[in-house]
């Protein structure tokens, strides 16, 4: 009688301190919340509904390795092994999910030899966590059409070049073209300088400084200072924008392994009599 009454009180405690398990389902691009999404362990007919905050009880949490399900008509499906990442809230534990509308993601683009601006046939464009890859064409162009949901990293690579990579995400039913330059690192040079305000010689933070066709940029300090490292070398056509400024151009001619000091001034966008009025 006694092992039966002390099975029942650790069987007690346990249903205690097992944590409350609440499900938070959001748009994936929106990040609104989500109604009306059905919530179950994978094996289980036990089902939950979000309600209007995108929250619900999960009545049948999976076993340690099973799988919670989260589905909504016109979304792709969420799988999370258990247990996921979650955020605990004393005896509450939220477990953040995001749906991506299942409408088609396409990318397209062209791979460029940094320096000569020419394309790359061949070169190699893969989607990083993902069985997506493609080899591009004569043109240097490649396409996904069935593009993941969610930031991505794209990575292309091709013989005598090191490897590149470029964030991307995507939105349902969207199409996004993007260029991609795999740099030759044994015949670059380098620019440093700074950014001032072209009438007052103050020094501009956060000015963005680019190296067109490239991929190379920088941001400045907070003393208007930048370096763009591996830029190729020849002549190249540098942008340099801040808001509220005008966007200013130079050319800069590169000399392997050099690195070339190139101040740069920016104009406000508004005339200074203008300004006072």
């Amino acid at each position: 009688m006694r092992s039966l009454i002390l099975a029942l009180c650790l069987l007690a405690a346990f249903a205690v301190a097992a944590p409350v398990v609440v499900a938070h389902v959001q748009d994936g691009e929106t990040k609104q919340p989500l109604p009306g999404v059905a919530v179950m362990s994978e094996g289980s007919d036990i089902m939950a509904v979000t309600d209007s905050s995108g929250r619900c009880l999960v009545v049948a949490v999976p076993r340690r390795g099973g799988t919670l399900v989260v589905s909504r008509t016109g979304y792709l499906d969420a799988r999370l092994p258990w247990p996921p990442s979650a955020k605990p809230a004393r005896d509450t534990v939220v477990v953040d999910v995001l749906l991506y509308p299942n409408r088609p993601r396409v990318v397209v683009g062209r791979v460029f030899d940094a320096g000569t601006k020419l394309a790359i046939p061949g070169a190699n464009v893969s989607v990083v966590g993902a069985e997506l890859s493609d080899a591009a064409g004569a043109d240097g162009g490649f396409a996904f059409s069935q593009f993941p949901p969610g930031l991505q990293t794209l990575e292309v690579s091709s013989s005598g070049y090191p490897l590149q990579s470029l964030a991307i995400q995507v939105q349902a039913g969207e199409t996004s073209s993007v260029e991609l330059y795999l740099l030759d690192t044994a015949n670059v040079g380098s620019m440093q300088g700074t950014v001032s305000d072209a009438v007052t010689g103050v020094p501009v933070r956060d000015a963005r400084v680019a190296v067109e066709g490239t991929g190379c940029v920088a941001v400045t300090d907070s003393a208007g200072n930048y370096v763009i490292a591996n830029v190729p070398v020849g002549m190249n056509r540098v942008v340099v924008s801040h808001d509220g400024y005008l966007r200013a151009y130079t050319v800069v001619r590169l000399v392997k392994d050099w690195a070339v000091t190139v101040n740069l001034y920016l104009r406000d966008s508004v005339p200074a009599p203008a300004r006072r009025k």
